[in-house]
């Protein structure tokens, strides 16, 4: 099994701004096993509240093009692909995220998968997993880390 990292910023705004997001190829499921997720908008008077989740997709939506970077520099590339700060938001599935959960502003929160129990993707040319900005009472710039296994 292989280790990546992908890690990007979201567009400004306060309602579903994509920071990252993994996307399958037709012969791999890449399995999330850690994210991070924090804010880069310096804080101010009010304290924003973030709600953000992670979340399957059918289609990629349009992002810059993010190669996932080896953990171990001995390996091969990723076969997944990835992309950061989308300009067109991938369409998540309907049947709900894989977590949703609120931080505020000042505060980074980081998710580790017990061994086996990682969120996965499914083996689907342009399907994928993502970490979005739900809602946030402010614009503001959400940074997400995506670390996989292939």
């Amino acid at each position: 099994m292989r280790g990546y990292s992908v890690t990007g910023p979201s567009a400004s705004g306060t309602t579903l701004k994509t920071a990252a997001t993994i996307v399958s190829g037709t012969t791999v499921r890449p399995r999330l096993y850690e994210f991070e997720v924090s804010l880069v908008t310096a804080p101010n008077s009010t304290d924003q509240q973030l709600n953000y989740a992670v979340q399957r997709f059918t289609v990629a939506g349009t992002a810059t093009a993010y190669t996932p970077l080896p953990l171990d520099p001995a390996d091969v590339a990723a076969v997944a692909t990835a992309g950061v700060t989308h300009s067109a938001e991938p369409t998540y599935t309907a049947g709900g995220a894989l977590t949703n959960q609120n931080i505020n502003q000042r505060f980074k929160y980081r998710w580790v998968a017990a061994p086996g129990y990682e969120f996965m993707a499914p083996a689907t040319a342009a399907n994928g997993i993502g970490l979005y900005n739900v809602a946030i009472t402010a614009a503001a710039v959400m940074h997400g880390t995506l670390m996989f296994f292939e």
